[in-house]
């Protein structure tokens, strides 16, 4: 009986180790990759179905850009990081340019929530500008969410959220963001929520006219006693600031 028994649990044992090795092998299998040579300078290296990519891999296009991640039926469907290096030729403008897209897509184009980085270095690798949009994205366009410009203009930081209903710019720091609304120290506002247009300028405290001034300065305690409904977006454009340093 014994014997019986240990011959029994050997065969479960063989089923259960051949069962796991058909298992392996088909996952193996199906994350396989394989290089594709699409031109002289465009080469991917990834997942194929049917001769083109389809699952996961990346494609490089003349060493100047690339593209890691989702692929269906040879388009970029799903998530996966784009960039693109390339530099300008001007006689005064000799820069280079680094776009940077992480997040969905459908059928090659930008569809859905991600973060598109734009970001500008001078000749001597001097970051001059950088900027971030993160939201949404349709048809390869930014179309709502937040962005942040950072550069070496005299209003370094500028903000910006929008959707459907509401448009909120802003010209100044990226400290304390929260304190500044309530102190009234942002350089520029402007605030768009259906008809309700509300614009501050920092600048028209000095007019000579004073009546723009009080305007001015009424449109700001306007401003600031909304400051529950601002602090949400404040908090968001603050963080996302910290992602585009000059360096």
């Amino acid at each position: 009986m014994k014997k019986v028994t240990f011959y029994a649990f050997s065969l479960i044992l063989a089923f259960v180790f051949t069962t796991s090795a058909w298992g392996a092998s088909t996952a193996s299998a199906a994350a396989k990759k394989e290089y594709l040579v699409i031109s002289k300078n465009v080469l991917y290296f990834g997942q194929l179905k049917n001769g083109k990519p389809h699952g996961k891999g990346t494609m490089t296009w003349y060493q100047t850009k690339t593209y890691s991640g989702d692929w269906v039926d040879g388009k970029r469907t799903g998530n996966g990081k784009y960039v693109n290096k390339y530099k300008t030729d001007f006689k005064n403008d000799n820069k280079e340019y680094v776009l940077t897209y992480d997040g969905q897509w459908k059928n090659d184009l930008k569809v859905g929530s991600g973060s598109y980085f734009t970001k500008v270095i001078d000749h001597n690798g001097k970051v001059e500008s950088h900027k971030i949009q993160y939201g949404t994205f349709a048809n390869d366009r930014f179309v709502a969410g937040y962005s942040v410009a950072h550069s070496l203009a005299d209003q370094p930081y500028s903000f910006n959220y929008k959707d459907s209903k509401l448009n909120l710019q802003l010209f100044g720091t990226n400290v304390g963001m929260r304190k500044v609304w309530k102190d009234g120290k942002f350089d520029t506002i402007q605030y768009t929520k259906g008809a309700v247009k509300k614009n501050y300028s920092a600048a028209l405290n000095s007019s000579p006219s004073a009546s723009i001034v009080k305007k001015n300065k009424a449109v700001l305690k306007s401003l600031q006693g909304m400051q529950a409904e601002i602090n949400p977006y404040l908090d968001k454009l603050e963080r996302l600031s910290k992602q585009v340093p000059l360096t």
